[in-house]
């Protein structure tokens, strides 16, 4: 799995820094882990076990099996 580069910037206050963390595709919670070899099973904010995957949006009027 790839890392995920979050940026914490703040203007005016001196250096960019880039951590490595994780970010919720639900929820958008972005936070960084304890032990950066380990990947979470759920995200801490909304306890939802798939922050790994994106949302699937469908259209108003669409079928969800694609018929």
């Amino acid at each position: 799995m790839k890392n995920r580069v979050i940026s914490m910037k703040k203007e005016g206050y001196g250096v960019n820094v880039l951590i490595v963390g994780h970010r919720c595709y639900r929820c958008h919670h972005a936070w960084v882990p304890r032990n950066i070899g380990e990947v979470p099973e759920i995200c801490p904010k909304c306890k939802s076990p798939y922050w790994k995957t994106p949302k699937k949006i469908f259209k108003k009027g669409s079928k969800k099996n694609g018929k």
